[in-house]
C-alpha cells in the first residue's frame, strides 16, 4: 500500500467516523421526535408508499426485493398501527392495494418538521456554496457506487 493509499483510507476513515457521530447525535437529538416503534423494514415500505402513493403488495416486494408474504406480514402490522390501508383492487380482486394511512400521513410530516429543524439549527451555519459543495461530492459518490454495483 503506498502513502497515497494511506492517505485515501485515513480520509475515508475519519470521514465516515464524522458521519456516524452526526448521525448518532442527531438521532439522539430528535428520537424522541420520530418513531422508534417502526422498524427499518417497515420505515422502508412506508417509504416506498409515500413516493409511490398506492402500490399492490407484490409492487412493494419487487421493490424490496422479499416475498409478497413478507410484505403481507409487515403491511399487516403497520395497518394495525394505522399507518397504511389496503383495499382490493377491484379491477383485479386478487391484488391487494396499500396506501397511506392517518398515522402513516403524520410519521412524514414529522419526518419533514425534523429536516427542516436540522437544515435551520446546522446546515444554515455553512456557506450555501459549501453546502451545494457537499451534496455535488454526495452525489459524484453515488453515481460511482451505483455504477460500480450495476456491473456486478
Amino acid at each position: 500500500m503506498g502513502h497515497a493509499d494511506k492517505e485515501l483510507v485515513e480520509c475515508v476513515k475519519e470521514m465516515n467516523e464524522a458521519e456516524y457521530l452526526i448521525n448518532t447525535l442527531l438521532l439522539r437529538e430528535y428520537r424522541a421526535l420520530l418513531d422508534d416503534e417502526i422498524t427499518t423494514k417497515q420505515a422502508l415500505l412506508l417509504e416506498l408508499i409515500h413516493k409511490h402513493q398506492r402500490m399492490t403488495v407484490k409492487e412493494i416486494a419487487e421493490q424490496m426485493e422479499v416475498s409478497s408474504s413478507a410484505v403481507s406480514q409487515i403491511v399487516g402490522k403497520l395497518e394495525k398501527m394505522g399507518y397504511v390501508k389496503r383495499e382490493i383492487n377491484l379491477q383485479n380482486r386478487r391484488e391487494i392495494i396499500v396506501q397511506m394511512g392517518t398515522q402513516g400521513f403524520a410519521y412524514f410530516t414529522k419526518q419533514e418538521e425534523v429536516e427542516r429543524d436540522i437544515i435551520t439549527r446546522f446546515y444554515a451555519k455553512m456557506e450555501l456554496e459549501e453546502v451545494q459543495q457537499l451534496r455535488a461530492l454526495t452525489l459524484k459518490l453515488k453515481k460511482i457506487v451505483e455504477q460500480e454495483l450495476s456491473r456486478t
